[in-house]
């Protein structure tokens, strides 16, 4: 494994104890699985697995007859989803890496890739590996994140953390952010059969609290372990001080503007 893909592991067995809780993932999760139009008796990977919340959607499409295997780079991530598997016989985890997938040619019906494609370093290296182990007539499909993502609350915890002389911890979803390269990527990748839509996904946080338990267990939180805890408890009164002007009756709105592509 190469060096930023080691980093990459150990900064997802950093925050999978509690990965659960970033909501934002949640919605895309459910909206790639309808769209990808699963049926019973599937077999289908989910590349990137995570805490396995995307598999877990898809297995109760393919039912106790089909098969959902995730793969993730994370053993910390693959534990957090084997607590999960009570019940589910069809479905199954193992460390795996996008790039190089450890299955023959023509092993499944689908591959998915939920907010997750962006991390992997070697885009069209991964789509032509997805192609690769996909059955005739099969389809492949990501999700990724659109312009105004989590604005403008990004944008204001990140000139907080830059007033103490800190980088935000981010999504790279700039490498995904549009449908056009999206398409793009999937027809260098050998697909020809493309569709991408782009969709306006989002929810009300009741409180200001919410969003800073989302900021500590995720990577934009990752900057402030750097910090003795009487500056966190500082920068955490000056943030939520700032976001509670964005609150309306319904509460203080979280934009996740998704983007789902399908190469079939």
């Amino acid at each position: 494994m190469n060096e930023q893909k080691s980093r990459l592991m150990a900064t997802f067995d950093s925050i999978a104890a509690n990965y659960d809780e970033l909501h934002f993932l949640h919605a895309p999760a459910r909206r790639l699985v309808e769209l990808a139009d699963l049926s019973a008796n599937m077999r289908v990977l989910d590349v990137a697995t995570g805490t396995g919340l995307q598999a877990l959607l898809a297995a109760q499409s393919v039912g106790p007859k089909g098969k959902v295997i995730g793969i993730d780079l994370s053993p910390d991530m693959l534990s957090q989803a084997r607590l999960k598997l009570a019940g589910l016989p069809q479905v199954e985890f193992q460390e795996g890496d996008a790039e190089n997938l450890n299955f023959p040619d023509h092993s499944f019906e689908a591959v998915l890739c939920g907010s997750a494609l962006f991390f992997i370093p070697d885009l069209v290296a991964a789509l032509k590996e997805f192609k690769r182990v996909l059955a005739p007539g099969g389809c492949a499909g990501f999700s990724s994140f659109g312009p105004g993502f989590l604005q403008p609350l990004n944008k204001l915890w990140a000139a907080r953390l830059q007033q103490y002389d800190l980088k935000i911890g981010s999504l790279p979803i700039d490498r995904l952010s549009t449908p056009e390269v999206c398409e793009q990527l999937l027809s260098q990748a050998g697909f020809t059969k493309i569709e991408v839509r782009s969709e306006q996904l989002g929810y009300y946080m009741t409180s200001p609290e919410e969003r800073w338990q989302e900021i500590v267990v995720g990577i934009e939180g990752l900057p402030l372990l750097k910090l003795p805890a009487e500056q966190r408890l500082q920068i955490k009164t000056e943030y939520l001080a700032e976001i509670s002007r964005l609150a309306t009756s319904k509460g203080i709105w979280i934009d996740v503007p998704a983007i789902f592509a399908f190469g079939r």
